[in-house]
């Protein structure tokens, strides 16, 4: 008899040990059926992890922070594709991803650091992983099925000499019916490449970065038979590793989607539910700002010395008491967030990129960039009654000042935007427009109906930004909001950047910003060396008068 069996007929007679008994054998049946199946109960640690899974790109590329649960995704994405075996959360993704037995290749950072202790042991149904006592809810069993394993055993699947693992393919809607087999080639970063030039692979998977020649022998052999390329990294934080290849060719276009047959995404360690965030937090307290973006939230190095490092499109954490970012962690006590550094619960969530309405009461200021050899760049941004801003919409346009201020009007008058001031890049505006010296390019707009004034280019603008992108200790938000539709300076504000040494790292920061990703972030330069006030934008300056002087009198 089991507990399915039992009936309240048959539990008076059964007996309370008897009954403990079967409860007892119960239970250690499913521990079991979970151990030998732990890809079944798979649940992705984040929400992030999931968006991995569903994307449909040739290659994804996933930068995480340590214990982000990256590697455990793309095991599981490489799992589920080779055996047939599908999580029930994964379900939906079976006509997607599923294509029969494959032939796949795993790039590891070490064959004897990484792959044998480290990746081997993720893989095998009997070894346990994870942070709580084997069985617990912070970890998992071994990824492979044991029903997956030639005649269910590792030692016949897995062959050491090779590093070839052998897999049994089932059917997803009838998992007793053998596709076939599928394999898995193991190699590393630190082989030469070409050991890479042959074979064919339905999907290759990188847990850490290669070199760019391994990189291009992958890249051939899943071109063959339409495969795809998955990698799982951690951005290296010593500035002088080469991985400006990786950051040009993967990570930007797959930001910015401007290549649709590429994806990146960001696993933040903070978001893994499977690991304990209050020792996360104190971690992460005592890194620099640096560190942690690389540790943490798996961003590039390259991104440690932004001109605005406080600007974020995804939610973070806010100590006013520190008067800085930080990774917050419940209270023993009271539970609710606090800050690990001072235990101050003065914490508040914030993010820059926000939906919000445009105000038509509120002033608008445009800010123009022109430019001789690429479109012309510009912004407008609304300012409120408590002189926060709030970036409408932005635009970009290749043709004449003519062609400008028509996309100009068109704007404007689709947001019903109510326009107190125009300005102009003083350095550019005021510079020839062609070959005709004594015309400049604030003579053109001029001459187009579009007249700007010369802003102020002053490097006290950047401070300033800074402080309103603080979140205000009143409002607990930032005073400085930007709306979606505004993805060129969502995008070049996470990139603008001071031009550091890239190999020697034992110099001074250079006080330069890099002439690139600079356009849009420069336009609110100007706008906060222009110091707009709500008032002032939308009456106009105040009507001075002397002491003693009766109006009118003159």
């Amino acid at each position: 008899m089991n507990l399915a069996e039992l009936t309240p007929e048959s539990l008076p007679a059964l007996g309370a040990e008897a009954f403990r008994a079967l409860l007892a054998e119960t239970v250690s049946i499913q521990q079991e059926d979970r151990r030998q199946n732990a890809i079944l109960y798979y649940q992705p640690a984040s929400a992030k992890c999931q968006l991995v899974h569903e994307s449909r790109a040739k290659v994804v590329g996933v930068g995480g922070g340590n214990g982000s649960s990256k590697t455990e995704t793309a095991l599981v994405e490489l799992v589920m594709c080779a055996t047939g075996v599908f999580p029930e959360s994964q379900r939906h993704l079976v006509e997607r991803k599923f294509r029969g037995p494959i032939t796949a290749r795993l790039v590891v950072e070490s064959l004897t650091t990484t792959l044998e202790p480290i990746i081997l042991p993720k893989l095998m149904w009997w070894r346990w992983t994870g942070v709580d006592a084997p069985g617990g809810a912070r970890g998992h069993w071994g990824w492979i099925p044991k029903r997956c394993l030639i005649d269910g055993e590792w030692e016949k699947s897995w062959n050491a000499r090779l590093r070839m693992l052998r897999l049994i393919c089932r059917d997803p809607e009838d998992p007793e019916r053998v596709l076939g087999e599928s394999s898995i080639q193991s190699m590393s970063i630190d082989q030469d490449p070409s050991d890479f030039a042959s074979g064919e692979f339905h999907l290759v998977i990188h847990d850490e970065p290669p070199s760019l020649a391994i990189w291009r022998e992958n890249e051939a052999r899943v071109m063959r038979v339409d495969g795809r390329m998955l990698l799982a990294m951690t951005w290296p934080d010593d500035p002088s590793i080469n991985v400006d290849w990786l950051y040009d060719e993967v990570y930007e276009p797959g930001r910015s989607g401007s290549d649709p047959t590429i994806n990146w995404f960001e696993l933040w360690t903070t978001e893994n539910a499977n690991l304990r965030q209050d020792a996360v937090a104190a971690q992460a307290e005592k890194w620099s700002a640096e560190i942690a973006g690389v540790r943490i939230y798996g961003r590039p190095i390259r991104f440690s010395n932004r001109i605005h490092p406080e600007f974020t499109d995804g939610v973070k954490t806010w100590c006013f008491a520190c008067d800085k970012g930080v990774v917050a962690s419940p209270d023993e006590t009271s539970g609710r967030p606090a800050c690990p550094a001072c235990r101050s619960e003065r914490v508040v969530e914030y993010n820059h990129v926000v939906e919000f309405d445009v105000a038509h009461a509120w002033p608008t200021v445009f800010l123009l960039d022109p430019h001789p050899r690429k479109p012309h760049m510009f912004l407008w941004v609304q300012v409120s009654p408590a002189d926060d801003w709030f970036v409408v919409a932005e635009g970009k346009c290749s043709g004449d000042p003519v062609e400008t201020r028509r996309e100009v009007e068109r704007v404007e008058s689709e947001l019903g935007l109510a326009i107190a001031l125009r300005l102009m890049d003083p350095n550019m505006g005021a510079s020839p427009s062609g070959a005709r010296r004594e015309v400049s390019w604030a003579d053109e707009f001029g001459a187009a109906s579009l007249a700007c004034d010369l802003a102020i280019d002053s490097e006290v603008g950047r401070a300033r930004v800074n402080s309103m992108l603080k979140p205000d200790p009143d409002t607990e938000r930032p005073r400085l909001s930007i709306h979606p539709r505004c993805r060129d300076l969502i995008y070049q504000l996470q990139r603008y950047s001071w031009d550091d040494f890239s190999k020697r790292v034992d110099k001074d920061q250079k006080q330069l910003a890099k002439a690139k990703h600079d356009d849009f972030p420069t336009l609110l330069k100007y706008l906060a060396n222009s110091e707009p006030n709500f008032r002032f934008l939308k009456s106009g300056p105040p009507i001075i008068s002397r002491p003693g002087t009766r109006r009118g009198a003159y």
